[in-house]
Protein backbone atom coordinates (compact mmCIF):
# COMPACT_ATOMS: atom_id res chain seq x y z
CA UNK A 1 0.00 0.00 0.00
CA UNK A 2 3.14 2.32 1.09
CA UNK A 3 4.75 1.56 -2.21
CA UNK A 4 1.75 2.45 -4.20
CA UNK A 5 1.23 5.76 -2.55
CA UNK A 6 4.81 6.60 -3.00
CA UNK A 7 4.33 5.79 -6.60
CA UNK A 8 1.21 7.74 -6.79
CA UNK A 9 2.92 10.77 -5.37
CA UNK A 10 5.92 10.70 -7.65
CA UNK A 11 3.85 10.78 -10.45
CA UNK A 12 1.93 13.44 -10.00
CA UNK A 13 5.10 16.06 -9.12
CA UNK A 14 6.22 14.63 -12.49
CA UNK A 15 3.40 15.53 -14.07
CA UNK A 16 3.56 19.35 -12.10
CA UNK A 17 6.94 19.65 -12.90
CA UNK A 18 5.55 18.65 -17.01
CA UNK A 19 3.38 21.87 -16.67
CA UNK A 20 5.33 24.20 -14.93
CA UNK A 21 8.03 23.79 -17.70
CA UNK A 22 5.96 24.38 -20.29
CA UNK A 23 6.85 27.01 -23.00
CA UNK A 24 4.78 30.12 -22.32
CA UNK A 25 2.41 30.56 -25.68
CA UNK A 26 3.19 34.49 -26.61
CA UNK A 27 0.52 36.52 -28.07
CA UNK A 28 1.63 37.39 -31.37
CA UNK A 29 2.59 40.99 -31.78
CA UNK A 30 0.53 43.01 -34.25
CA UNK A 31 1.70 44.84 -37.16
CA UNK A 32 -0.04 47.92 -36.57
CA UNK A 33 0.13 50.66 -33.93
CA UNK A 34 -2.45 49.94 -31.21
CA UNK A 35 -1.96 53.22 -29.62
CA UNK A 36 -0.93 56.60 -30.77
CA UNK A 37 -2.98 58.75 -32.66
CA UNK A 38 -3.73 59.75 -36.35
CA UNK A 39 -4.61 63.15 -37.85
CA UNK A 40 -5.74 63.56 -41.62
CA UNK A 41 -6.55 66.52 -43.56
CA UNK A 42 -7.94 67.40 -46.94
CA UNK A 43 -6.55 69.73 -49.67
CA UNK A 44 -8.73 70.87 -52.79
CA UNK A 45 -7.50 72.82 -55.30
CA UNK A 46 -7.69 73.50 -59.09
CA UNK A 47 -5.68 70.71 -60.07
CA UNK A 48 -7.95 68.16 -57.62
CA UNK A 49 -7.76 66.72 -53.94
CA UNK A 50 -5.31 65.27 -52.17
CA UNK A 51 -5.63 63.39 -48.38
CA UNK A 52 -3.36 63.84 -45.85
CA UNK A 53 -2.29 61.54 -42.96
CA UNK A 54 0.48 61.44 -40.17
CA UNK A 55 1.03 59.26 -37.19
CA UNK A 56 1.81 60.24 -34.12
CA UNK A 57 3.18 58.21 -30.66
CA UNK A 58 2.05 61.46 -28.49
CA UNK A 59 -0.87 63.68 -28.83
CA UNK A 60 0.39 66.22 -31.81
CA UNK A 61 0.42 69.37 -30.51
CA UNK A 62 2.20 73.33 -32.37
CA UNK A 63 2.27 74.26 -36.05
CA UNK A 64 2.16 71.02 -38.49
CA UNK A 65 3.06 70.71 -41.85
CA UNK A 66 1.02 67.62 -42.52
CA UNK A 67 2.47 67.34 -46.26
CA UNK A 68 5.44 66.01 -44.40
CA UNK A 69 3.44 62.92 -44.10
CA UNK A 70 2.29 60.87 -46.58
CA UNK A 71 -0.62 61.51 -49.39
CA UNK A 72 -3.34 59.14 -50.30
CA UNK A 73 -5.80 59.85 -53.26
CA UNK A 74 -8.86 58.86 -51.04
CA UNK A 75 -9.65 58.93 -46.90
CA UNK A 76 -12.98 59.53 -45.72
CA UNK A 77 -12.87 57.61 -41.89
CA UNK A 78 -17.08 56.09 -41.51
CA UNK A 79 -15.85 54.36 -38.47
CA UNK A 80 -13.04 53.53 -35.98
CA UNK A 81 -12.53 50.43 -33.83
CA UNK A 82 -9.67 50.45 -31.36
CA UNK A 83 -6.82 50.19 -33.47
CA UNK A 84 -9.14 50.24 -37.11
CA UNK A 85 -10.58 52.51 -39.46
CA UNK A 86 -13.53 51.23 -41.76
CA UNK A 87 -14.82 53.31 -44.81
CA UNK A 88 -13.80 52.81 -48.12
CA UNK A 89 -10.15 52.25 -49.52
CA UNK A 90 -7.27 54.61 -49.71
CA UNK A 91 -8.10 54.35 -53.80
CA UNK A 92 -11.88 55.03 -53.30
CA UNK A 93 -12.32 52.14 -54.91
CA UNK A 94 -16.37 50.14 -54.15
CA UNK A 95 -15.24 48.38 -51.25
CA UNK A 96 -15.44 48.82 -47.66
CA UNK A 97 -12.15 48.97 -46.21
CA UNK A 98 -10.24 48.02 -43.04
CA UNK A 99 -6.89 50.27 -42.65
CA UNK A 100 -4.57 50.23 -40.02
CA UNK A 101 -1.21 52.39 -39.40
CA UNK A 102 1.94 49.88 -40.10
CA UNK A 103 4.44 49.83 -37.95
CA UNK A 104 7.20 48.98 -40.46
CA UNK A 105 6.16 52.30 -42.16
CA UNK A 106 4.15 54.39 -40.11
CA UNK A 107 1.90 54.84 -43.03
CA UNK A 108 -1.69 53.56 -43.75
CA UNK A 109 -2.16 50.21 -45.26
CA UNK A 110 -5.25 48.19 -45.73
CA UNK A 111 -5.82 45.17 -43.92
CA UNK A 112 -8.77 43.56 -45.06
CA UNK A 113 -11.57 44.58 -47.52
CA UNK A 114 -15.49 43.46 -48.50
CA UNK A 115 -15.89 44.13 -52.20
CA UNK A 116 -19.28 45.99 -53.00
CA UNK A 117 -21.90 46.60 -55.65
CA UNK A 118 -22.91 49.93 -55.09
CA UNK A 119 -21.14 52.88 -53.13
CA UNK A 120 -20.44 52.79 -49.37
CA UNK A 121 -22.74 55.01 -47.12
CA UNK A 122 -22.37 54.46 -43.59
CA UNK A 123 -20.77 52.02 -41.15
CA UNK A 124 -21.51 51.59 -37.22
CA UNK A 125 -19.04 48.77 -35.28
CA UNK A 126 -20.86 46.93 -32.36
CA UNK A 127 -18.70 44.74 -31.66
CA UNK A 128 -15.43 42.53 -32.35
CA UNK A 129 -17.89 40.31 -34.21
CA UNK A 130 -20.55 42.41 -35.40
CA UNK A 131 -20.68 45.81 -38.02
CA UNK A 132 -23.44 47.36 -40.02
CA UNK A 133 -22.88 49.23 -43.12
CA UNK A 134 -25.11 50.89 -45.48
CA UNK A 135 -25.21 51.56 -49.64
CA UNK A 136 -25.61 55.00 -50.79
CA UNK A 137 -29.08 54.01 -52.64
CA UNK A 138 -31.66 51.43 -52.46
CA UNK A 139 -32.18 51.53 -48.55
CA UNK A 140 -29.02 48.68 -48.49
CA UNK A 141 -28.18 47.62 -44.81
CA UNK A 142 -25.76 44.44 -44.56
CA UNK A 143 -24.31 42.85 -41.40
CA UNK A 144 -20.71 41.78 -41.52
CA UNK A 145 -17.89 41.02 -39.01
CA UNK A 146 -14.87 43.77 -38.53
CA UNK A 147 -12.56 41.22 -37.59
CA UNK A 148 -12.46 38.72 -40.38
CA UNK A 149 -14.06 41.42 -42.77
CA UNK A 150 -16.83 38.83 -44.40
CA UNK A 151 -20.59 39.48 -44.83
CA UNK A 152 -23.18 37.83 -42.41
CA UNK A 153 -26.29 38.70 -43.70
CA UNK A 154 -28.15 41.32 -45.79
CA UNK A 155 -31.23 42.64 -43.98
CA UNK A 156 -34.30 42.68 -45.79
CA UNK A 157 -35.92 46.19 -45.53
CA UNK A 158 -38.41 45.46 -48.15
CA UNK A 159 -41.05 47.05 -45.66
CA UNK A 160 -39.37 49.74 -44.66
CA UNK A 161 -40.89 53.28 -45.92
CA UNK A 162 -40.89 53.99 -49.69
CA UNK A 163 -40.50 57.50 -50.66
CA UNK A 164 -40.55 56.86 -54.54
CA UNK A 165 -37.70 59.76 -54.42
CA UNK A 166 -34.38 58.90 -56.88
CA UNK A 167 -32.21 58.30 -54.21
CA UNK A 168 -32.83 56.39 -50.44
CA UNK A 169 -30.60 55.52 -47.71
CA UNK A 170 -29.81 55.84 -44.41
CA UNK A 171 -27.10 57.87 -43.35
CA UNK A 172 -27.49 57.90 -39.51
CA UNK A 173 -27.21 54.45 -37.18
CA UNK A 174 -27.66 54.21 -33.62
CA UNK A 175 -27.24 50.84 -32.21
CA UNK A 176 -28.95 50.06 -28.13
CA UNK A 177 -27.83 47.70 -26.59
CA UNK A 178 -30.34 47.26 -23.90
CA UNK A 179 -32.55 45.81 -26.15
CA UNK A 180 -30.18 44.98 -29.12
CA UNK A 181 -31.65 47.34 -31.83
CA UNK A 182 -30.57 48.99 -34.44
CA UNK A 183 -32.05 52.26 -35.52
CA UNK A 184 -31.80 53.57 -39.35
CA UNK A 185 -32.76 56.69 -40.09
CA UNK A 186 -33.41 57.41 -43.62
CA UNK A 187 -32.49 59.95 -46.36
CA UNK A 188 -34.56 60.43 -49.50
CA UNK A 189 -33.36 62.69 -52.04
CA UNK A 190 -35.04 63.54 -55.61
CA UNK A 191 -32.15 64.65 -58.26
CA UNK A 192 -34.73 67.01 -59.07
CA UNK A 193 -34.81 69.60 -56.25
CA UNK A 194 -31.39 71.66 -55.29
CA UNK A 195 -32.51 70.32 -51.26
CA UNK A 196 -31.07 67.61 -49.85
CA UNK A 197 -33.48 66.32 -47.70
CA UNK A 198 -37.30 65.84 -49.77
CA UNK A 199 -39.64 64.49 -47.52
CA UNK A 200 -41.61 66.88 -44.79
CA UNK A 201 -41.32 64.28 -41.89
CA UNK A 202 -38.56 62.15 -40.43
CA UNK A 203 -38.66 58.35 -40.39
CA UNK A 204 -35.90 56.00 -38.82
CA UNK A 205 -36.53 51.63 -38.90
CA UNK A 206 -36.00 49.21 -36.19
CA UNK A 207 -34.36 45.76 -36.80
CA UNK A 208 -34.02 43.76 -33.93
CA UNK A 209 -30.82 41.95 -34.54
CA UNK A 210 -32.06 39.12 -32.04
CA UNK A 211 -32.80 37.63 -35.42
CA UNK A 212 -31.77 40.33 -37.49
CA UNK A 213 -35.61 41.26 -39.15
CA UNK A 214 -36.93 44.46 -39.56
CA UNK A 215 -39.42 45.18 -37.21
CA UNK A 216 -41.24 48.68 -37.62
CA UNK A 217 -41.42 52.35 -39.15
CA UNK A 218 -40.91 55.45 -36.67
CA UNK A 219 -42.15 58.75 -37.81
CA UNK A 220 -41.86 62.16 -36.32
CA UNK A 221 -43.80 64.99 -38.34
CA UNK A 222 -42.72 68.32 -39.32
CA UNK A 223 -38.57 67.62 -38.87
CA UNK A 224 -36.26 66.97 -42.05
CA UNK A 225 -33.16 65.45 -42.61
CA UNK A 226 -31.63 63.36 -39.79
CA UNK A 227 -27.98 63.58 -39.75
CA UNK A 228 -25.39 64.62 -38.28
CA UNK A 229 -22.01 64.96 -40.33
CA UNK A 230 -18.81 65.10 -39.28
CA UNK A 231 -18.38 60.81 -37.96
CA UNK A 232 -22.43 60.99 -37.41
CA UNK A 233 -21.62 60.04 -33.49
CA UNK A 234 -24.72 58.20 -32.26
CA UNK A 235 -26.39 60.30 -29.66
CA UNK A 236 -26.98 57.98 -26.92
CA UNK A 237 -26.96 57.89 -22.89
CA UNK A 238 -26.06 55.32 -20.32
CA UNK A 239 -29.98 54.31 -20.20
CA UNK A 240 -30.87 54.25 -23.95
CA UNK A 241 -32.26 57.66 -24.75
CA UNK A 242 -31.44 57.86 -28.51
CA UNK A 243 -31.38 61.38 -29.76
CA UNK A 244 -30.84 62.33 -32.95
CA UNK A 245 -29.82 65.88 -34.65
CA UNK A 246 -32.48 66.79 -37.77
CA UNK A 247 -30.62 69.32 -39.81
CA UNK A 248 -33.68 71.41 -41.71
CA UNK A 249 -33.17 72.24 -44.74
CA UNK A 250 -30.70 75.16 -44.68
CA UNK A 251 -33.08 77.74 -46.44
CA UNK A 252 -32.60 75.20 -49.93
CA UNK A 253 -36.64 74.92 -49.92
CA UNK A 254 -37.11 78.78 -49.85
CA UNK A 255 -38.03 78.47 -46.51
CA UNK A 256 -36.17 81.69 -44.43
CA UNK A 257 -36.39 83.64 -40.89
CA UNK A 258 -38.14 82.77 -38.40
CA UNK A 259 -41.43 82.27 -39.57
CA UNK A 260 -40.75 79.45 -41.66
CA UNK A 261 -42.35 76.14 -41.63
CA UNK A 262 -41.17 74.16 -38.73
CA UNK A 263 -40.08 71.47 -40.29
CA UNK A 264 -37.44 73.81 -42.33
CA UNK A 265 -35.63 74.61 -38.84
CA UNK A 266 -33.00 72.39 -37.23
CA UNK A 267 -33.75 70.06 -34.42
CA UNK A 268 -32.80 67.85 -31.77
CA UNK A 269 -35.39 64.77 -31.57
CA UNK A 270 -35.41 61.71 -28.71
CA UNK A 271 -35.90 58.09 -28.90
CA UNK A 272 -37.16 57.00 -24.83
CA UNK A 273 -35.64 54.53 -23.37
CA UNK A 274 -37.35 51.17 -23.22
CA UNK A 275 -39.38 52.56 -26.45
CA UNK A 276 -39.40 52.73 -30.24
CA UNK A 277 -41.46 55.46 -30.69
CA UNK A 278 -40.45 59.19 -30.87
CA UNK A 279 -41.00 61.22 -28.13
CA UNK A 280 -43.88 63.66 -29.68
CA UNK A 281 -43.28 66.22 -27.04
CA UNK A 282 -39.29 66.32 -27.55
CA UNK A 283 -37.96 69.02 -30.10
CA UNK A 284 -35.17 70.46 -28.75
CA UNK A 285 -33.29 73.42 -30.88
CA UNK A 286 -30.71 74.95 -29.12
CA UNK A 287 -29.83 77.78 -31.47
CA UNK A 288 -33.05 79.01 -30.26
CA UNK A 289 -31.85 78.37 -26.82
CA UNK A 290 -28.73 80.47 -27.49
CA UNK A 291 -31.06 83.42 -28.74
CA UNK A 292 -30.20 82.96 -32.85
CA UNK A 293 -34.02 83.08 -33.76
CA UNK A 294 -34.02 85.71 -36.11
CA UNK A 295 -31.56 84.13 -38.31
CA UNK A 296 -32.11 82.95 -41.78
CA UNK A 297 -31.51 79.60 -41.14
CA UNK A 298 -29.72 77.49 -38.81
CA UNK A 299 -27.11 74.77 -38.45
CA UNK A 300 -26.49 71.79 -35.56
CA UNK A 301 -23.45 70.32 -36.81
CA UNK A 302 -21.61 67.18 -35.69
CA UNK A 303 -22.67 66.23 -32.35
CA UNK A 304 -20.96 63.68 -29.85
CA UNK A 305 -21.94 62.41 -26.49
CA UNK A 306 -20.35 62.91 -23.12
CA UNK A 307 -22.22 61.44 -20.31
CA UNK A 308 -24.98 62.02 -18.30
CA UNK A 309 -27.09 63.73 -20.58
CA UNK A 310 -24.05 66.05 -21.62
CA UNK A 311 -23.22 66.13 -25.40
CA UNK A 312 -21.47 68.35 -27.67
CA UNK A 313 -22.29 69.92 -31.18
CA UNK A 314 -21.74 72.95 -33.59
CA UNK A 315 -24.17 75.05 -33.98
CA UNK A 316 -25.12 78.57 -35.41
CA UNK A 317 -23.42 80.97 -33.53
CA UNK A 318 -23.63 84.77 -34.61
CA UNK A 319 -26.27 86.91 -36.47
CA UNK A 320 -25.99 86.56 -40.55
CA UNK A 321 -23.14 88.54 -42.28
CA UNK A 322 -24.56 91.64 -44.53
CA UNK A 323 -22.99 89.73 -47.43
CA UNK A 324 -25.18 86.75 -46.97
CA UNK A 325 -28.31 88.51 -46.12
CA UNK A 326 -27.71 90.43 -49.28
CA UNK A 327 -27.46 87.16 -51.62
CA UNK A 328 -29.91 85.27 -49.65
CA UNK A 329 -32.72 88.55 -50.54
CA UNK A 330 -31.78 87.69 -54.59
CA UNK A 331 -32.30 84.57 -54.16
CA UNK A 332 -35.37 85.08 -52.65
CA UNK A 333 -36.56 87.45 -55.40
CA UNK A 334 -34.93 85.24 -57.61
CA UNK A 335 -32.39 87.97 -59.11
CA UNK A 336 -29.56 85.59 -57.84
CA UNK A 337 -26.97 84.43 -60.51
CA UNK A 338 -25.08 81.23 -60.45
CA UNK A 339 -21.77 82.70 -59.71
CA UNK A 340 -23.42 84.86 -56.50
CA UNK A 341 -25.52 81.21 -55.38
CA UNK A 342 -21.94 79.60 -55.17
CA UNK A 343 -20.95 82.78 -52.93
CA UNK A 344 -24.08 82.38 -51.05
CA UNK A 345 -23.49 78.83 -50.54
CA UNK A 346 -19.61 79.09 -49.78
CA UNK A 347 -20.37 81.84 -46.79
CA UNK A 348 -23.46 79.70 -45.11
CA UNK A 349 -21.81 76.68 -45.33
CA UNK A 350 -17.84 77.41 -45.11
CA UNK A 351 -18.07 81.10 -43.75
CA UNK A 352 -16.89 80.75 -39.89
CA UNK A 353 -20.66 81.51 -37.80
CA UNK A 354 -20.73 78.57 -35.94
CA UNK A 355 -19.85 78.07 -32.29
CA UNK A 356 -18.77 74.80 -30.36
CA UNK A 357 -21.37 74.13 -27.76
CA UNK A 358 -22.71 72.10 -24.41
CA UNK A 359 -25.96 70.53 -24.66
CA UNK A 360 -27.90 69.66 -21.98
CA UNK A 361 -30.05 66.65 -23.44
CA UNK A 362 -32.31 66.48 -20.18
CA UNK A 363 -32.99 70.01 -19.73
CA UNK A 364 -33.09 71.07 -23.50
CA UNK A 365 -30.36 74.29 -23.14
CA UNK A 366 -27.54 75.53 -24.95
CA UNK A 367 -24.12 76.95 -23.90
CA UNK A 368 -21.53 78.34 -26.05
CA UNK A 369 -17.87 77.38 -25.36
CA UNK A 370 -16.66 80.57 -24.74
CA UNK A 371 -12.94 80.04 -25.43
CA UNK A 372 -13.42 78.22 -28.57
CA UNK A 373 -13.53 80.97 -31.35
CA UNK A 374 -16.32 81.06 -34.41
CA UNK A 375 -15.68 78.18 -36.48
CA UNK A 376 -16.57 76.81 -40.24
CA UNK A 377 -18.22 73.57 -39.10
CA UNK A 378 -20.49 72.75 -42.05
CA UNK A 379 -17.60 71.13 -43.79
CA UNK A 380 -15.71 68.69 -41.35
CA UNK A 381 -16.94 69.18 -37.52
CA UNK A 382 -15.56 65.95 -36.04
CA UNK A 383 -15.14 65.62 -32.60
CA UNK A 384 -14.21 62.64 -30.29
CA UNK A 385 -14.02 61.73 -26.25
CA UNK A 386 -10.38 60.84 -25.22
CA UNK A 387 -9.88 60.27 -21.81
CA UNK A 388 -12.62 62.51 -20.44
CA UNK A 389 -11.66 65.41 -22.91
CA UNK A 390 -13.34 66.32 -25.66
CA UNK A 391 -11.86 67.09 -28.96
CA UNK A 392 -13.57 69.74 -31.85
CA UNK A 393 -12.21 70.25 -35.06
CA UNK A 394 -11.92 73.92 -35.73
CA UNK A 395 -11.15 76.13 -38.73
CA UNK A 396 -11.90 80.14 -39.25
CA UNK A 397 -9.43 81.33 -41.95
CA UNK A 398 -9.56 84.78 -40.77
CA UNK A 399 -8.37 83.74 -37.59
CA UNK A 400 -5.43 81.21 -39.35
CA UNK A 401 -6.95 78.36 -37.13
CA UNK A 402 -6.85 75.12 -38.88
CA UNK A 403 -6.63 72.25 -36.22
CA UNK A 404 -8.46 71.15 -33.02
CA UNK A 405 -9.20 72.64 -30.14
CA UNK A 406 -9.69 70.23 -26.30
CA UNK A 407 -12.34 70.95 -23.97
CA UNK A 408 -12.05 70.02 -20.61
CA UNK A 409 -15.70 69.37 -19.36
CA UNK A 410 -14.53 68.97 -15.71
CA UNK A 411 -12.95 72.50 -15.25
CA UNK A 412 -15.11 73.72 -18.58
CA UNK A 413 -11.80 75.04 -20.50
CA UNK A 414 -10.62 74.77 -23.42
CA UNK A 415 -7.16 74.97 -24.99
CA UNK A 416 -5.56 75.02 -28.67
CA UNK A 417 -4.03 71.30 -29.90
CA UNK A 418 -2.61 72.08 -32.77
CA UNK A 419 -3.08 74.06 -36.19
CA UNK A 420 -1.98 72.58 -39.77
CA UNK A 421 0.16 75.39 -41.57
CA UNK A 422 0.01 73.48 -45.24
CA UNK A 423 -1.43 70.34 -46.62
CA UNK A 424 -5.43 71.47 -46.46
CA UNK A 425 -8.28 71.97 -44.06
CA UNK A 426 -7.80 69.33 -41.09
CA UNK A 427 -10.24 66.68 -40.84
CA UNK A 428 -9.66 64.06 -38.29
CA UNK A 429 -7.80 63.27 -34.89
CA UNK A 430 -8.06 59.69 -34.10
CA UNK A 431 -7.07 58.04 -30.70
CA UNK A 432 -5.72 54.00 -31.80
CA UNK A 433 -6.18 51.48 -29.15
CA UNK A 434 -5.63 48.17 -28.69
Amino acid sequence: MKTRLLFLALLAGALFACESTEPEVKEEESKYYEDGYLISSVSQTTAGTSYYAGYYATMPSGNIDITTKSSYNYLYPRAVWKNFIFGNNLKAEMVLSKIAVSKETGNLVEVANLPLLTGLNQVLIISETLGVYTTWDNKGVTLFNPTTMQKITDIDMSKAKATGVDRENYSHLVYRKQDNKLFLFLVADSFKTGAFYDLLDVHAEVVNLNNNQWEKTLTFPNATYPIARGMENPLIDEQGNIFVITQGQYGLDGQLGPNSRKGSRPKILKIPAGTTDFDPNYAFNPVDKIGQTNLMFQLILGGVYYSNGIAYACISGQQDPPALLALIAKLASGTITETEYNQLRSLAFYGANQRWAKLDLNAQTATIIQDIPLTAGFAYPNNSVVNGKVYLQTYNEDLKINGFYEHDPATGTSKKVYDLTAGGMAISLIKLSK
